[in-house]
C-alpha cells in the first residue's frame, strides 16, 4: 500500500511540484537576501553619512577654536550611532580626540572627512575618521534580510499549495478515480466508466469516453472470440474424434516416408501391431515393411504422389504370417507444410471385403456354379492365344462331350446328372497339369487345353487314359451306379489355327466324327482327313488300367 503511495501520480506531482516551488523560493530568497543585504549595508553607511555631515560644522568650529570640550561632545555625539565603533577628531594644533566603544576591535572600514574652516571654505582645520562596526551592521542587515526572506518565501509557497490543490481536484483526484473503477471493470461486461457532473465535456469526459468506446469495442470482439473459441473446441473434438476413431487409417509422412502422425486405425492394420509401431499415433522407420506384402508399390506410389502433386490410389495387399489375403485401398495426396515444405497424407481404407466379393464375384462370372470348373468366358480370359512371342509354344485343345448324358437324366433325373457332371468334373481334374485349362463350356461341353504336352504318341496314350477314367461307373445314390462315355474332338494351336474360335470349329468337327462313327473315342484333326478313334467300354477300362498316368509339368 505504501508504495503504491509513493508511486501514484498525485503523489509524484506533488512532490514535484512542491520540489520545483522550493527550488524556485530557495533562488528567489537567496537573490533577495543578498540584495537586501547589500541595501542594509549601504543603508547603515548612508545613515553614519548623514550622521557624520550633520555634526562637520560643530566639529569644525571646535577644530578651528582648539575647543577640546565641543571636540568630545562632537565625537560622544557621533559615537551614539549603533554602526559606529569609534570616532577620532584631530588638528595640526594639538587637538586630538578619540573615543571607541570596542577597543579591542581590529581596523574596520573608515570615513573620513576633511573639516574646512567655518569662515573659509578654502582652509582645511583638520580630520575627522570615523570607523564603522560591522558586525551591529551585518546583524541589522541580516534581520532585515530574513524578514524579507520569509515574507517572500510565504508568498511563493502559498501559490504553489494552491496550484497542488487544483492539480489534485481536476486532474489527480479524477484520474484516480477513473483508475480505481477500471480496476474494477470486468472486461466484456456492461460495465462502464463514469466522471462527474464537474467534469462535463472536459477533457477527462473525452478520455472516459474513449476509454468506454475501447471496452465496448473489447466486449464486442471478446463475445465473438468466445463463439468462435467454441466453434473452434467442438471443431476440435469433431477432428480428433475423426482422426481417432475412424476406421480409415490416417498418416501424414515426410518427403523420406518418414511417419509424423498417424491415427490408431493405422496401427490395427499390422500384425501385432504393438511390436511393430513406436506410440498409438507414430510408427517406426521402415514400417512400410512390416505393414504391405509389395512395399515396393507403396513406396512407387508414395513417389508418383511427390512428384506429380496430384493424388495416387492403389489397392495394396498387407503382410500377413498365414497368407491371409487382406487388401487396403491406399490413397496419397500431397501438400505443403511449414516445417516440412512438402508432406503426404496417406489414407488407409480396408478393402479385403470388397476384394473378396469381387473375388468371389470373378470366380464365379468366370466358372461353372457347378463342376466349379472354368466357363467359356474364363476360358476366354485365361486362355491367351496371342503367341507372336512364343513361338515355341503349342496347345493341344480337347473338346470333350459325354455319351449317354441324356438317358441318365431321363433315367435318373437331373440331380443325378448334376451328380455326374460333378464327379466328371473332378476325374478331369486329377488328369490335367496346373498349367492346363479345363472349362464346362455348357450341359455336358468340356474343353481341356493342355500346354505344351509331349510329342502324339503320349497324346494318344493321354487319351485313352482320359476316356478310360470318364467310363467307370458313377454312384448316384441310393445305391444307384451308371456311366457315361466321352467322345472328344483334338486341335492342335498353331498347327490348325491361332485363335480359339477357329480351334474351336476344327475340335468340334472332329468331334461330330467321333459322334457319327459311334461314339466313346477322340479324333484328332488333320487337314488330311479325320479317322477317329473308337473305343468299347471294356476298352476304355482296359487303357485305363495299362496306361501309366500323364507326364505332369
Amino acid at each position: 500500500m505504501t508504495s503504491q503511495v509513493v508511486h501514484s501520480l498525485k503523489t509524484r506531482l506533488s512532490i514535484l511540484v512542491f520540489l520545483g516551488m522550493l527550488l524556485l523560493s530557495a533562488l528567489i530568497v537567496l537573490g533577495v537576501y543578498a540584495l537586501t543585504f547589500q541595501d542594509a549595508e549601504h543603508d547603515a553607511q548612508q545613515q553614519v553619512g548623514e550622521l557624520i555631515d550633520a555634526m562637520e560644522y560643530s566639529a569644525a568650529i571646535a577644530l578651528y577654536a582648539g575647543d577640546p570640550q565641543i571636540a568630545d561632545d562632537v565625537v560622544r555625539g557621533v559615537l551614539r550611532s549603533s554602526f559606529v565603533a569609534s570616532v577620532h577628531l584631530a588638528n595640526d594644533t594639538g587637538l586630538d580626540v578619540k573615543k571607541a566603544k570596542y577597543p579591542n576591535l581590529a581596523a574596520q572600514p573608515l570615513i573620513t572627512r576633511l573639516l574646512k574652516s567655518p569662515f573659509d571654505d578654502n582652509e582645511t582645520v583638520g580630520t575627522l575618521e570615523v570607523a564603522l562596526h560591522p558586525p551591529v551592521i551585518h546583524q541589522r542587515a541580516t534581520a532585515s534580510a530574513k524578514k524579507m526572506a520569509i515574507a517572500l518565501g510565504s508568498l511563493v509557497l502559498f501559490p504553489t499549495l494552491i496550484f497542488w490543490l487544483i492539480i489534485s481536484r481536476l486532474v489527480s483526484n479524477p484520474l484516480l478515480r477513473l483508475s480505481q473503477q477500471l480496476s474494477t471493470l470486468i472486461p466484456g461486461t456492461e460495465q462502464r466508466l463514469t466522471v462527474v457532473n464537474s467534469h462535463h465535456r472536459d477533457e477527462l469526459t473525452t478520455l472516459a469516453d474513449n476509454i468506454n468506446t475501447l471496452l465496448t469495442a473489447v466486449a464486442v470482439s471478446m463475445r465473438k472470440e468466445r463463439v468462435l473459441r467454441r466453434q473452434i473446441e467442438a471443431l476440435e473434438r469433431q477432428y480428433e474424434a475423426i482422426f481417432t476413431q475412424a476406421s480409415t487409417g490416417i498418416a501424414l509422412l515426410d518427403q523420406h516416408g518418414h511417419c509424423l502422425i498417424a491415427n490408431p486405425a493405422v496401427n490395427q492394420l499390422f500384425e501385432d501391431w504393438p511390436d511393430k509401431v513406436q506410440s498409438v499415433f507414430s510408427l517406426l522407420a521402415h514400417w512400410e515393411i512390416a505393414l504391405f506384402f509389395e512395399p515396393n508399390e507403396f513406396r512407387g506410389l508414395l513417389a508418383n504422389a511427390l512428384v506429380s502433386h496430384t493424388p495416387q490410389s492403389q489397392d495394396l495387399r498387407l503382410r500377413r504370417a498365414d497368407n491371409r489375403q487382406d487388401w487396403v485401398h491406399v490413397l496419397i495426396s500431397t501438400h505443403s507444410h511449414p516445417e516440412y515444405k512438402l508432406v503426404a497424407e496417406c489414407l488407409f481404407m480396408d478393402v479385403s471385403s470388397r476384394k473378396q466379393q469381387e473375388d468371389e464375384a470373378r470366380f464365379q462370372s468366370h466358372h461353372d456354379a457347378l463342376t466349379q470348373l472354368l466357363n467359356r468366358r474364363g476360358l476366354e480370359v485365361r486362355l491367351n492365344l496371342n503367341y507372336t512371342d512364343r513361338e515355341n509354344d503349342n496347345v493341344t485343345l480337347l473338346l470333350l462331350d459325354l455319351d449317354r448324358f441324356k438317358q441318365i437324366n431321363d433315367q435318373w433325373g437331373h440331380l443325378a446328372g448334376d451328380k455326374v457332371l460333378i464327379e466328371i468334373g473332378k476325374r478331369m481334374k486329377t488328369m490335367v497339369r496346373g498349367v492346363d485349362l479345363l472349362a464346362r463350356l455348357g450341359g455336358d461341353e468340356f474343353l481341356i487345353c493342355l500346354h505344351k504336352h509331349p510329342g502324339a504318341q503320349t497324346l494318344h496314350q493321354f487319351l485313352l487314359r482320359l476316356i478310360g477314367n470318364i467310363s467307370r461307373d458313377i454312384d448316384l445314390g441310393d445305391s444307384r451306379h451308371d456311366y457315361v462315355g466321352a467322345s472328344i474332338g483334338v486341335a492342335q494351336y498353331p498347327l490348325d489355327g491361332t485363335d480359339l474360335v477357329e480351334l474351336l470349329h476344327k475340335a468340334d468337327a472332329a468331334l461330330y466324327e467321333v459322334k457319327h462313327n459311334g461314339r466313346n473315342g477322340y479324333c484328332i484333326y488333320s487337314d488330311e482327313g479325320l479317322v477317329p478313334v473308337i473305343l468299347g467300354r471294356d476298352e476304355g477300362r482296359l487303357a485305363d488300367v495299362l496306361l501309366e498316368p500323364p507326364i505332369r509339368g
